[in-house]
């Protein structure tokens, strides 16, 4: 479940004024688009106006309310975040497709991707933090797109509890500690398809802060169409427990999770794509 929005003043309340508008333009354009200075100028924007905001980006609307969450900055100050990786994964999601975004927060890939997948597609969001899956609920409102199944868990390898925990204040960069029953959901992948009703996957993204190998490994090397499937994937962590996906590698395959080289990143991240799609059950 996720915290209504009904409450939410509508989208376009908080449109940046002037000045605001003006600093976002500069840093658009320029080096302070880059990550090492959004948050501060992400800040100064906060300060010449409402914290707040309601913005643009890849045709979807955003409500921002934060700029502790680096995601969010992102959003609202560079017209290419993550861009390579969304049309990564859109040129593998057909119209009427199924997405799959594991670690969604306020719906970077998950709005524009659900855009692209169309009104017969379907997008399953899951991220363990309810503050941002209510922040996604509003989102994908105001973006006029009801596809979305949205589930507040953390995605392992086993049902349970935990805590989420955060080194830096980042509400982007959660991570789920499991080594002691908490308020946070554990739920396997399997389990939340089956809830949902989604019976494929052409692309899906993971994004969970160190505990991927443990959400997405035993799914995909317990599925028979995953085996049998190729895969693109982009990037992919060399900080995945050694082995985690060797299963899941076979001949035909264009990338393995293990193997694929990627330099060093701060979280985990990676994108899948399917050909041809995976099922989640295979026919008996």
């Amino acid at each position: 479940m996720t915290p209504s929005t009904d409450a939410e003043p509508p989208f376009g309340t908080f449109v940046p004024n002037r000045a605001q508008a003006a600093l976002i333009g500069v840093a658009q354009r320029s080096i302070l688009r880059r990550g090492v200075f959004r948050r501060h100028i992400a800040a100064l924007i906060g300060a010449l106006g409402t914290k707040t905001l309601d913005v643009g980006f890849r045709g979807c609307s955003y409500r921002l309310r934060s700029s502790r969450d680096g995601i969010e900055c992102g959003i609202l100050l560079n017209p290419g975040y993550n861009t390579e990786d969304i049309d990564f994964l859109a040129a593998g999601l057909p119209p009427g497709g199924v997405f799959v975004d594991i670690g969604c927060n306020i719906g970077l890939y998950t709005l524009p991707l659900a855009r692209h997948a169309g009104p017969q597609g379907r997008v399953l969001a899951v991220d363990a933090n309810a503050l941002v899956t209510g922040w996604l609920a509003f989102n994908a409102a105001a973006s006029g797109i009801d596809t979305l199944a949205l589930v507040t868990s953390a995605v392992s390898d086993r049902d349970g509890s935990g805590s989420l925990h955060s080194e830096t204040g980042d509400f982007g960069m959660v991570s789920v500690d499991d080594s002691a029953p908490g308020p946070v959901p554990l739920r396997r992948l399997v389990d939340i398809l089956d809830a949902t009703g989604i019976t494929r996957i052409d692309a899906l993204k993971i994004d969970v802060e160190g505990h991927e190998d443990r959400a997405l490994a035993p799914f995909l090397s317990s599925a028979e169409s995953a085996r049998r499937a190729t895969s693109d994937i982009r990037p992919a962590s060399r900080r995945w427990r050694p082995g985690a996906m060797r299963g899941w590698a076979r001949p035909g395959a264009t990338g393995s999770i293990c193997a694929q080289p990627a330099p060093p990143r701060p979280g985990d991240k990676a994108a899948v794509r399917l050909h041809p799609p995976l099922r989640v059950h295979d026919p008996a």
